[in-house]
């Protein structure tokens, strides 16, 4: 909590230009990444020790909502690869810290040329599920009950 706090904090005082907007950005993705690794080990962990309930936040994790924070997911993991190679780079190169302007230009232009077509065909999944689900009858919208995976609270 106390990296939130400071990513909230440091953003607020504003240092200029992209290397201030590119490090709002690494900060935010790494945490994105951060919460969702979180949540998949503890969910994963759920395969051992609670199998039903396992298998229902695979039902829940295939809502709209979650799927499409998995492309989310997706955009943080890939900005934050690609600007991880750049201050890589620069850290490496300090002489070349003077292109920072052009380098973090760069580092959108890629993201945004190798998140889209990703982006487009992760979203592209969840329209043809919630097709099958309308196609089957039911909603896509609908959150399963723990009671249809056998889920019994205060075991």
């Amino acid at each position: 909590m106390s990296s939130l706090m400071l990513t909230l904090r440091e953003s607020i005082r504003y240092r200029g230009r992209s290397g201030h907007y590119s490090w709002i950005a690494h900060r935010l993705s790494g945490l994105a990444i951060l919460s969702f690794l979180v949540l998949h080990v503890w969910d994963t962990a759920n395969v051992h020790f609670w199998p039903e309930f396992y298998a229902w936040s695979i039902a829940v994790f295939k809502v709209p909502f979650f799927a499409v924070g998995e492309i989310g997911i997706m955009a943080a993991v890939l900005y934050h690869a690609f600007n991880g190679i750049r201050i890589t780079i620069l850290d490496f190169k300090p002489e070349w810290w003077m292109y920072q302007d052009k380098s973090a230009l760069a580092v959108w232009i890629l993201f945004f040329v190798v998140f889209t077509p990703i982006g487009i065909f992760m979203f592209m999944g969840v329209i043809n599920h919630c097709g099958e689900l309308a196609a089957a009858g039911a909603s896509c919208w609908d959150w399963p009950t723990l009671a249809d995976y056998g889920v019994v609270i205060g075991r």
